[in-house]
């Protein structure tokens, strides 16, 4: 019998130690490669430039947004999900701004959404909010993560943004990004 327990306790033993490397791995593969970095370079390589791919938006009433007004001027997108804190925090900063840059036109486009949330977003964001129905935005950007912030002039991306504004350093790179499009 104490054979038998000891084999158990050998097997038990490789179980924890596997368990803990996986763990490891996972931690180090997930937190320490910097996703976001990673996704504005892949932005800034491959998107900036050019135009803004095919879109389908609908606000909460169906009502489409026009692809003239999109490809018009100066418009900010900020991409949104239901479901996240960070792009809340970039609806209440986004309020002062709006108001600031009455020249630009900024558009909420939720890219990623639940049913059951929907609801608790009205009301978040100081701008008007639309989904991107068919995900051709989501797709067409290859959008990983939200908040983020694509600068068009004329339909053409200018400058994408990744991440939350939510502290005085992203808030004044934002804000000189802003300043930049508004001069144009």
């Amino acid at each position: 019998m104490n054979g038998h327990k000891a084999t158990l306790l050998v097997i038990g033993s490789c179980f924890i130690a596997t368990l803990s490397v996986s763990y490891a791995a996972f931690h180090h593969f997930f937190y320490t490669r910097g996703p976001q970095q990673t996704t504005l370079a892949r932005y800034q390589s491959q998107a900036i430039g050019k135009p803004l791919p095919d879109v389908n938006l609908a606000n909460f009433s169906g009502e489409a947004l026009s692809d003239d007004e999109l490809r018009r001027g100066e418009v900010i997108l900020v991409l949104l999900s239901s479901e996240c804190e960070a792009c809340f925090k970039e609806g209440r900063f986004l309020s002062d701004i709006i108001a600031k840059y009455d020249n630009l036109r900024f558009y909420g486009i939720l890219v990623f959404w639940s049913e059951r949330n929907i609801s608790h977003i009205d009301g978040k964001f100081p701008m008007q909010v639309f989904f991107d129905q068919d995900s051709l935005l989501r797709h067409g950007l290859e959008v990983k993560s939200v908040p983020l912030k694509v600068f068009l002039e004329d339909g053409v991306i200018k400058k994408i943004r990744a991440g939350a504004t939510i502290n005085s350093q992203t808030e004044r790179e934002f804000v000189k990004d802003l300043e930049e499009l508004s001069r144009n």
